[in-house]
């Protein structure tokens, strides 16, 4: 994790918000091995919500520094993973003041600690925040600053940038000076590929070796496990195909930022908003699978040498850091809600939405047709029928939320009716999501069946069936009291997809060997003898409890327990 903070935040933000001679600058090659960076952004008062901080750099023209304090409680960086201890530097986002005029955040190297002997400079206080949840092998800190100079150039200067005099040219758009959080939500989807995947391989491999029961059928065969494990392996593969995917979207932007930056300020509003409610939606889906796999095992999951209990703890930061869930899913259905407002109110005229949003463009056409899902042989198969029921659903439910606000500030123009229909709105983003995850897959399952590789033909079949079965099981658990409500299914047909769901999980089944298997994680990755490769878990699951430290020993006896037994009498 400390190389990750170094290299996918101090470094990726380098590269992002630096010149070209910055970057060679701070980020030589051969840039010395004991600088170790983190990235100072969350405050203690204000978390990441990136209006609210405190931390000033003011510039001073007559040393040409740049004067970075902490100047309340509240604006300490906090959460910094790596500033409890190891990192020497930050990229350190502060409020700029040039003249007494506020011009926003901005990025700022600040050097921390000494690269020889790790000692804090003048007027930085770090500390560690102690014992956390779970990681605790990384270093997570805080830092308070008073008065620490940096020289002008350690403002990275891309997108704005101060000249000597203080004079100011400002970014060309305010979300350029955010890009830097994309990335980071895009690797929390990696987060479902690397941890979710291996709590869901331990829980399956558990599954199709224990038995019990009449008969003794592998306990993975009854309906309540097969319909709640499946849907996983299922999930995992649709999210693994969007973090792909959007990785290379923003590695092209990347390349874009350089050579064409027109292209790059168009595409960043849609990516920066897809991914917070892609980082929201799919760390709360990955929170409901880790408890799902550990009721599947019972009480070994319990356990700490079964590997799932410490998933869930070191889970917990995907779902609030790099930006808590409640703010990010809330920041996409805004985006949504504006795009649909945009459109609704040209009529379609006005119809410039783009990349995740480009469906919106058809807005009153969806409206006016409505949706009803086919009830047709098959229906249940065709994975564009369930990206399209999404599709309305986002529409009718942005159109619904557009009438109510104006209602509402008709009858009380002072209504905080942001506030008043927050609940909803968190609703919209979430199928937002859903609707963009499954239009990827489908892109996807497309490219497969075009491919001339045999292996492509092969794997198609089983994929096809993880995206059917996944989207099916989200609108079974999520949506269905929206589907409902719009007239999309009939009460009929709501049951029918219950059943095709049940099946579905039990044909894919045959398969959960091999589908788990393909995430490739040895033995001595997953350190959970209920989840070995060979099937042998109850002897290596014995000798690790057994050979564990005072296995055999009772502590408290000879200390606590026999002076009270022998005591003489007073």
């Amino acid at each position: 994790m400390k190389l990750y903070v170094h290299d996918a935040l101090y470094v990726a933000s380098i590269n992002l918000f630096g010149t070209p001679e910055q970057i060679a600058h701070f980020l030589p090659p051969n840039l010395d091995p004991r600088v170790n960076g983190c990235f100072a952004m969350t405050e203690l008062g204000h978390s990441s919500s990136l209006q609210d901080l405190e931390t000033t750099a003011t510039y001073i023209p007559e040393t040409r520094e740049w004067s970075i304090t902490s100047p309340t409680i509240t604006s300490t960086k906090w959460w910094i993973g790596g500033a409890g201890g190891t990192a020497t530097h930050a990229v350190m986002v502060s409020q700029t003041s040039i003249k007494g005029t506020s011009y926003g955040l901005a990025w700022f190297i600040v050097q921390l600690r000494s690269i020889e002997d790790g000692r804090l400079l003048p007027g930085v206080v770090c500390g560690d925040v102690g014992a956390k949840a779970g990681r605790n092998g990384l270093d997570n800190g805080w830092i308070q600053l008073t008065d620490v100079r940096v020289p002008l150039n350690n403002m990275l200067m891309k997108w704005m940038q101060v000249d000597e005099e203080g004079n100011v040219s400002p970014p060309p758009h305010p979300a350029v000076m955010y890009a830097t959080l994309i990335p980071e939500r895009i690797s929390s989807l990696s987060g479902i590929k690397i941890l979710v995947a291996q709590s869901v391989t331990i829980a399956c491999r558990y599954g199709v070796t224990r038995r019990q029961g009449p008969g003794n059928p592998q306990i993975i065969d009854f309906q309540a496990q097969t319909v709640n494990m499946l849907p996983l392996v299922a999930g995992i593969y649709v999210y693994m195909n969007t973090e792909k995917r959007m990785e290379a979207r923003w590695n092209r932007l990347q390349i874009a930022a350089a050579e064409d930056p027109d292209t790059y300020l168009k595409e960043l509003p849609d990516i920066h908003c897809i991914s917070a409610g892609l980082k929201a939606v799919g760390t709360w889906w990955g929170s409901h699978a880790f408890e799902t796999c550990r009721r599947a095992c019972g009480g070994h999951a319990y356990s700490s040498y079964n590997a799932i209990a410490g998933h869930i703890d070191d889970w917990g930061v995907f779902t609030t850091g790099g930006g808590d869930n409640f703010a990010l899913i809330q920041q996409l259905s805004r985006y949504v809600f504006t795009c649909v407002k945009s459109v609704l109110s040209s009529n379609g005229q006005d119809a410039n939405c783009f990349g995740s949003a480009k469906f919106i463009n058809n807005a009153p056409q969806i409206l006016r047709s409505g949706f009803k899902f086919p009830d047709t042989p098959g229906s249940y198969s065709n994975l564009k029928n369930y990206v399209d029921l999404f599709a309305y659903l986002v529409v009718k439910k942005a159109a619904d939320l557009i009438a109510q606000f104006a209602q509402e500030k008709k009858k009380n123009p002072d209504t905080d009716v942001w506030n008043l229909f927050q609940s909803e709105m968190m609703r919209l983003g979430a199928l937002f999501v859903y609707q963009y995850i499954f239009e990827l897959y489908l892109e996807e399952l497309e490219d497969l069946k075009n491919s001339s590789s045999a292996d492509s033909q092969r794997i198609l079949p089983v994929l096809t069936q993880c995206g059917l079965l996944f989207a099916g099981d989200l609108i079974r658990r999520e949506v269905m009291d929206s589907v409902l409500e719009d007239g999309c299914m009939s009460r009929e047909q709501s049951q029918t997809l219950r059943r095709t769901v049940y099946q579905s999980a039990k044909e894919l089944r045959a398969n959960v060997i091999g589908l788990t298997d393909a995430f490739g994680f040895p033995d001595f990755i997953l350190k959970a003898p209920i989840g070995r490769y060979d099937g042998d878990i109850y002897r290596e699951y014995f000798k690790v409890v057994s050979s564990a430290p005072d296995c055999f020993k009772t502590p408290y006896f000879e200390s606590e327990v026999k002076p009270l037994l022998v005591r003489s009498q007073l």
